[in-house]
């Protein structure tokens, strides 16, 4: 026990809650002879918040944070717990910790035992080598141990930078309100890039609000800093919440409440302000409201829960065109009185005039497409299941990311996506029929069918992916949708509702018009 306790007091697993609290929970099934008990279905339950309807073989959360568990246990033994006498390994594909007796403490930590090929699930890998979940895993030497970190410095700074920029769109114009686009296959759904140009990496500020244990780094691989650049108001922490429509639960726990300002240093330049709030300290509507001033002017006055559709739910406000006062300073002003809060906030850096666009893929990591964009892992959804298609998705007329739609979520589900207020949007969505074609389905046509809707405005009736995709199965079929305005609390709330079987959906993509 007193291993465990030096490991996660070393400012390695202090930035991560989440991790300390899996290996404390492995730890302690360990010492209490329960260890062979552990299955994955507990560690989502008992560690993760899940509830009992959880279902290991369609949602891989469990084993992506044992990976990271295991990645960051023998981080801790490379640098910070190095001259310990004893080290904890967690083998791949187990969940029961050894602990081992090193002879030379001084030395550089062993080697995690591992077999030939590791499931790799770091957003880093997947985005960064641009390869697919699995990849051969690299012994580290000691004395090339330092090279290594400096590169992978070098390559988490232009992962950032990748995941910040997210390059515009540009779809073809419409003069109607919603384009029902020809059915096309990937292959013709072409976008042109243009990068937002970026100074420094300096510029990008991600605050978890009330934190102070260290830098977060949260399922996209971004980090958080710890709270600063504050004046005024307290912290809270409500460990026990479950929050809906995040993948980042954590980021929702915990923040500042009261009266308060944050004064935060920019660079000259035009900015996004992200702002995330879910109603953790009481049950119900109308009860708390959150007035915010930027550089002096009143922009917003909402009642989160009623923004967010109750409480426990994450909400992301959205701000674009933000500049830095003439002292250099952004000043965000929280003057909700004693039940104003913020949970956390994100400055990115854009181009004037236009929302940066978000781009959500059903998959459980981040992906990087042909083009180098950067594909979000699903968030800001509520209900449904994540599965994996059936089939390979074919190359149809050369389609460039036949990946993009190998997984979909399915069900009766919605969309909550964030984006700013007054703007009308571009819907892109994009399916792929991979369950009800031969030869694992003689259903064909007719076998899936459901209606899509938009802030009430009906998107698609009767859709059939099959149908319009020819008959062909494994085949992306793209919608696209022009001029959709958000909603008054600048949402695009997208609703999937099944007329036979479920509906599906492999990627969203949403640009302001």
């Amino acid at each position: 026990m007193a291993e465990v306790k030096a490991v996660l007091a070393t400012e390695t697993f202090r930035r991560s809650r989440k991790l300390s609290r899996l290996l404390s929970y492995l730890c302690d099934k360990y010492f209490a002879g329960e260890a062979n008990g552990v299955k994955e279905y507990c560690i989502a339950v008992d560690v993760l918040g899940r509830d009992s309807k959880f279902d290991p073989q369609l949602d891989s959360a469990v084993r992506v944070d044992v990976y990271h568990l295991r990645k960051r246990l023998n981080d801790c033994y490379a640098l910070e717990a190095r001259d310990h006498r004893v080290q904890i390994i967690l083998p791949k594909g187990q969940y029961i910790p050894q602990f081992l007796l090193r002879s030379e403490p001084a030395a550089s930590a062993p080697t995690q035992p591992q077999d030939e090929e590791e499931e790799i699930v770091s957003p880093v890998n997947l985005m960064v080598a641009g390869k697919s979940s699995r990849e051969r895993p690299t012994t580290l030497k000691p004395k090339r141990h330092w090279l290594l970190l400096a590169l992978a410095g070098a390559t988490g700074g232009a992962l950032l930078w990748m995941i910040i920029v997210r390059p515009w769109q540009q779809p073809a114009k419409t003069e109607t309100g919603i384009q029902n686009g020809s059915i096309s296959t990937a292959a013709a759904y072409t976008t042109t890039v243009s990068p937002v140009e970026l100074s420094s990496e300096s510029e990008v500020i991600r605050i978890l609000a009330g934190e102070h244990g260290g830098n977060y780094v949260d399922k996209e691989g971004r980090v958080w800093l710890p709270d600063r650049y504050f004046v005024g108001g307290t912290t809270f922490f409500h460990g026990s919440r479950e929050i809906v429509r995040t993948q980042d639960p954590d980021i929702f726990r915990s923040g500042r409440e009261g009266q308060f300002v944050y004064e935060i240093p920019l660079k000259p330049g035009s900015y996004e302000l992200h702002l995330y709030f879910a109603e953790t300290g009481v049950d119900g509507e109308g009860l708390r409201s959150v007035s915010l001033s930027i550089n002096g002017v009143p922009v917003t006055n909402v009642d989160i829960a009623s923004d967010a559709g109750g409480a426990d739910t994450a909400t992301v406000k959205v701000f674009k065109d933000i500049t830095p006062a003439k002292d250099g300073l952004l000043h965000l002003s929280f003057q909700g009185g004693p039940a104003g809060f913020v949970n956390a906030f994100e400055i990115l850096p854009s181009a004037p005039g236009k929302m940066l666009p978000i781009r959500l893929t059903m998959q459980e990591n981040p992906y990087r497409d042909h083009f180098g964009r950067i594909w979000m892992a699903d968030q800001y959804f509520l209900s449904g299941r994540r599965s994996t298609g059936k089939m390979p998705i074919e190359h149809v007329d050369g389609a460039a990311d036949p990946e993009l739609y190998s997984k979909h979520r399915f069900g009766n589900f919605t969309y909550s996506i964030p984006v700013v207020e007054g703007g009308k949007y571009t819907i892109t969505l994009h399916f792929a029929e991979t369950w009800f074609t031969a030869p694992n389905s003689l259903g064909g046509i007719g076998s899936r069918v459901f209606d899509v809707y938009c802030n009430g405005q009906t998107l698609m009736k009767n859709f059939d992916i099959l149908k319009e995709a020819g008959g062909v199965g494994n085949r992306p079929v793209v919608r696209v949708f022009h001029k959709i305005p958000s909603s008054a609390q600048g949402k695009l709330n997208l609703t999937f509702v099944p007329i036979k079987n479920y509906a599906i959906v492999s990627a969203i993509e949403v640009s302001e018009e």
